[in-house]
């Protein structure tokens, strides 16, 4: 997988790293538009000169973290409500140092972020992929995803914005 933007993406999170110990990426877009894909792809091989060790990825309540170099600890906790990742970030190594929070409606967890990471997709790839995903056994859901309009305020504050297809 290669994207453009990635290395846009690991020149703002340099620069942020200059004035802070960490930086939050909320990465954002409607249900089939590679969010979590994105955020394997991240998890599993880093991002340029930041390796996977110091890059922690919450996908919808669940972040999965390395330790020991070969296993992984799956750290899951469900939203209650605006908690700035708090329970997640108590349980982070220190040596994490980018958080990516991968969420279409980032507002009911967290009221900012450095950046506002906003992925989109060809209606027709959105379609199949959100197909794939629930086949023909959830259809209502299906349908009910594909209704979903752009979301045009994430209701977040953000010092940077960037918008990618994929």
């Amino acid at each position: 997988m290669q994207y453009d933007f990635l290395d846009e993406l690991e020149k703002k999170i340099e620069d942020i790293l200059k004035n802070s110990d960490r930086v939050l990426i909320a990465v954002v877009g409607k249900g089939g538009t590679g969010k979590s894909y994105f955020g394997k792809h991240i998890r599993k091989r880093g991002l340029g000169k930041f390796s996977k060790r110091v890059i922690a990825v919450i996908d919808d309540g669940l972040m999965k973290l390395e330790f020991l170099f070969f296993f992984q600890r799956r750290v899951k906790i469900p939203r209650t409500g605006v908690d700035e990742l708090r329970p997640f970030i108590k349980k982070m190594p220190k040596r994490i140092k980018i958080i990516f929070f991968i969420n279409a409606t980032p507002w009911e967890r967290i009221t900012e972020a450095d950046i506002l990471l906003k992925l989109s997709t060809d209606e027709n790839t959105r379609r199949q992929r959100l197909q794939q995903r629930y086949g023909n056994n959830n259809y209502e859901t299906l349908k009910r995803i594909l209704r979903n309009g752009e979301i045009s305020e994430y209701n977040i504050k953000y010092s940077c914005l960037l918008e990618a297809m994929v």
